[in-house]
């Protein structure tokens, strides 16, 4: 595979005694790539995998040109990634979680982080756990923006958002976009969220891939 693709999954297979999955998608730069699917049908397990969170039982991950296993800390910092347990202590305030991310990512723009904060009325000295869930998904969008990644990898980050919020939250990843050679890889349960947003559909049904239509 050639360095013109962010992600490829062949064949990733998984299985646990109540379900097993076997996946193939292409996510291109320059392109947003939807996978759709109910709750439960795999578009989570699919996303641990291509992050190298669990071990697929076989098939192949490659990000990057790159099998999963061999990425190194650079090239996990070209990937922002929103899970849907986001991993952030909920003690924390955003404020505090500036230094944390200066440290992880060579290169945090601490500047437009703060600016985008404050475009989205995200308050920064208030505990995350007092935020509302639109609040808490616009942060978490915000971090992954953050850091000049070149591929976004969002696990229903739409989930649980009013439709402003959701309008908010889609036009941050359109600005994203716009350099012309990044990617994302967005997920969700509800089709018609990402109607009109993705260049490239995948739905999911049962851990396979059973639909895949170019917008």
């Amino acid at each position: 595979m050639g360095k013109d693709v962010m992600i490829k999954l062949n064949h990733v297979q998984k299985k646990y005694p109540d379900f097993s999955m076997d996946c193939s998608l292409t996510v291109y730069p320059g392109m947003i790539t939807g996978l759709i699917g109910a709750n439960g049908e795999g578009k989570s397990t699919t996303f641990k995998a291509i992050l190298g969170l669990i071990r697929a039982d076989g098939g192949e991950v490659e990000v990057f040109g790159k099998k999963a296993a061999d990425l190194g800390k650079k090239d996990r910092e070209q990937m922002g990634v929103v899970l849907s347990d986001s991993g952030i202590s909920e003690y924390l305030s955003v404020e505090d979680l500036i230094p944390v991310m200066k440290n992880l990512y060579t290169k945090f723009d601490e500047k437009s982080f703060r600016e985008r904060c404050e475009r989205f009325n995200l308050p920064c000295h208030k505990k995350i756990k007092d935020f509302s869930t639109g609040m808490k998904r616009k942060l978490q969008i915000n971090l992954a923006l953050s850091h000049e990644a070149k591929l976004l990898i969002l696990d229903e980050p739409t989930a649980g958002l009013d439709v402003s919020a959701r309008e908010e939250l889609l036009d941050m990843l359109r600005e994203y976009m716009e350099p012309g050679d990044r990617s994302i890889l967005i997920s969700s349960h509800i089709a018609t969220d990402l109607e009109g947003f993705c260049d490239d559909i995948y739905l999911i049904q049962k851990g396979t891939i059973t639909f895949h239509e170019e917008m």
